[in-house]
Formats: structure tokens, sequence, C-alpha cells
């Protein structure tokens, strides 16, 4: 069974997935739970970021890389949201920081200036947010509501934005210079499987180049994850046998040259997360285009 992007819905859904003994293939969905889950054994395996990871990752880069001392951190007021508070509070305690508030916000809310106002009178020199598209998009609206500006007071994402309309929603104007953590981007140099993935994109969804993907990061991430899959297959004797396939993922034999990596026993009975910190990138939207954040 291959995941989906909310958190919430995977956290859901592992009971299930234990009692059917099916492995379950997380390429999005980040919250640390869904695959740290105590389970022994465990069937969850995940080809994407995770929060603790990912958090640890914008910490480091709003403290060291933009320099800022006071961020305030903005999340959806769901599962996933929660666990980026633990994850951002932990890691800005460990620089010897504390958040200048934690706000949060419902799915479908429009009008986030009141958290907006109260990050700016708490004197938050940044703002770490959490969101999917259509809130993301709205925090961003209220930011201009507010005169409050990406070039002032950078907003550095977690990657939920990147799955709808962020852009379009928040306009270009608003959105520029949002920085959004990734696994993958398909601007720049490709390699061999990435301009396969990339022509082959276009070719069945149509579009012109890189910007016309939708969620990048999913289709890079559920493109690994496919083919990790597929080779851990070839190594059952019967691939209807979920348990097999569990194992054989824990034990893959088989190196694969992927979009985001070369994968070399990308999961382990003790790990089951194939990506860490090392293979993100930090990225800008740039007049609705998510490209690579010059060097």
């Amino acid at each position: 069974i291959f995941a989906g992007l909310h958190t919430p819905v995977a956290m859901a859904e592992r009971d299930i997935v234990h009692q059917l003994e099916v492995p379950f293939i997380v390429p999005w969905a980040a919250g640390t739970q869904i695959v740290q889950n105590g389970r022994n054994p465990n069937f969850i395996f995940r080809v994407s970021a995770n929060d603790w990871s990912v958090d640890q990752f914008l910490v480091n880069y709003v403290v060291n890389k933009l320099g800022k001392r006071n961020p305030a951190v903005l999340v959806e007021d769901t599962a996933w949201g929660e666990s980026n508070i633990e994850g951002l509070t932990h890691w800005l305690a460990q620089a010897g920081l504390r958040p200048a508030v934690v706000e949060k916000f419902k799915w479908g809310d429009t009008d986030m200036t009141p958290q907006l106002t109260r990050a700016r009178e708490a004197g938050a020199d940044a703002i770490i947010l959490v969101a999917n598209a259509p809130e993301g998009a709205q925090v961003m609206r209220s930011m201009d509501k507010l005169g409050l500006k990406p070039t002032t007071i950078p907003v550095v994402t977690h990657w939920g934005v990147t799955g709808g309309q962020f852009a379009q929603v928040g306009g270009f104007e608003n959105t520029n210079d949002v920085r959004t953590v990734q696994t993958y981007t398909f601007f720049g140099e490709l390699n061999i499987p990435g301009k396969r993935v990339l022509s082959g994109y276009l070719r069945t969804y149509g579009g012109n180049g890189p910007e016309d993907i939708t969620a990048p990061v999913g289709v890079a991430n559920a493109f690994d994850a496919l083919h990790i899959l597929a080779r851990a297959l070839r190594q059952v004797d019967d691939p209807h046998n979920g348990d097999a396939v569990r194992r054989a993922l824990e034990d893959l034999q088989q190196p694969y040259e992927g979009l985001i990596k070369t994968y070399t026993k990308p999961f382990s009975p003790t790990n089951h997360e194939a990506l860490t910190a090392d293979d993100y990138v930090m990225t800008v939207w740039q007049d609705g285009k998510l490209v690579p954040e010059p060097k």
C-alpha cells in the first residue's frame, strides 16, 4: 500500500496495515511517529522526509544560514502540526533558543492576521511555517495585509505548501522569496533517472518544463519508492506474502540509482527511513516556480 500526503490520515492507518501485515510505503507524509511507531515487526517504510530531521534542518537554516534568533512557529492544528512543534522547539532549544510564539491555525482558515500580529508583537525575526498549500497561501495573503514581506521577515516552510496552488492562491508577489525544504528539485542539472522522469512526466501529463510538475517531491519520492519496492519483490518467492516483502525491504540486495540518491541498503530491521537530512535541499519561490536556492 502506498500512503499519501496527510500525516493524520497515515497515523490513522497504522493499526490497520499492521493487522493486515502488508508493507505500507510512505512517499510523502512526514510525521515522525508514522514510521517510528514502536512496532516490531514494523510494516511501515518511508522514502520521504520525516519531521524530526526536517525540523533540525529548518532550525539550522534559520539560525546559522539566516542568522535569526527569534523565529515564530506557525503550524496547522493537526497531528502533523504537533509533530513539528515538538521537533522545532527541541532543535531551537539545542541552539539555546525558544520560539517567539507558537501559533496554530485550522484547515480551511482564511485569515491568519491574529496569529501574525502576535508574532510581530513578540518581535519575531523569521517565521517557520508548517502548512499545506491552502492555508500556507492564506498565511502569505495575511502577511501582505499586515505589510509583512518575506524579504524583511524570512518565511521558511516545511514542504506541505508544494502539494497544491500555494503561489497561485497566495499571489506570486506575496510568495516570492519564501524558502521551502525539498528532497529533490527537477530544476538544474539532472542525473539520468531525473531526465527520464522529467520527460516522461511532461509527456504523460503535459507541460513545458519543471515548473509544470505539481508536487515535485511527491513525484520524486514515489518514483524512488516504487523502484525500491520492485527490487524487494524480485527477492521473494511469493510477492503476495507481506511479511516476506517486509524482510526483503529490510535487506535489499541490489542498490538502486534513484532520483534523489543511490540507495544501498536503504532500510534495515531497525531503520525504516530511507532519507536523512543530508538528502534535503532548500528551494525558493520565484514567480510561482520553486527553484534551487542560489549557492
